[in-house]
């Protein structure tokens, strides 16, 4: 997705398919049908900021999900090796979940049109749509599972690096450090 500029020179948003479809590449939307996206999307607030802004930092105890609909944003620190998000990036996705606290400043790089998905919008919907509900907590599972093996491989490759390093030390004892 590239920047488009509008006719009176600001970012043009993007359309709303775009929007959808930007949600349906996150893990946390992944499973949950079009037509409830779609309306998620359009149900959003649009809040616009001018180049230099700060929207939002650490500080912010109840930050939502962000999804630019134009323009740039910039991190820091630098999130996830990037300096900066454009059109159809989702910033904090578990904003839309929970009051999760950021640990990076965003801040508009140029002015910027975002769509604020909060955890109220997002009950309201799963009150209506309670597979969309049922969807995203079957993704968060999957997260959560791959979270979960990744946490074993890592642990189970220290384990054997500690390992190794311990044997490798006992069979090379250094000079002067035997028993007499």
């Amino acid at each position: 997705m590239t920047d488009s500029i509008s006719a009176n020179g600001r970012p043009a948003a993007l359309p709303l398919e775009e929007l959808v479809a930007a949600l349906a590449r996150s893990p946390l939307f992944a499973a949950v049908e079009l037509p409830q996206l779609r309306l998620l999307a359009f149900s959003a607030e649009e809040r616009r900021y001018e180049a230099g802004v700060r929207i939002a930092g650490p500080d912010a105890v109840d930050a939502p999900a962000f999804l630019i609909s134009a323009g740039r944003v910039r991190f820091d620190p630098a999130r996830d090796a990037r300096q900066e998000a454009g059109p159809g990036a989702l910033i904090n996705a578990a904003g839309a979940m929970s009051h999760a606290p950021l640990t990076y400043t965003i801040t508009a790089h140029v002015d910027v049109r975002l769509l604020l998905i909060t955890p109220q919008l997002v009950a309201r919907l799963i009150g209506e749509y309670p597979e969309m509900g049922r969807a995203m907590l079957r993704s968060l599972g999957q997260d959560l599972r791959g979270l979960a093996r990744q946490l074993r491989a890592e642990t189970a490759a220290a384990t054997s690096a500690a390992a190794g390093t311990a044997l490798c030390a006992a069979s090379n004892p250094q000079p002067g450090t035997g028993s007499r």
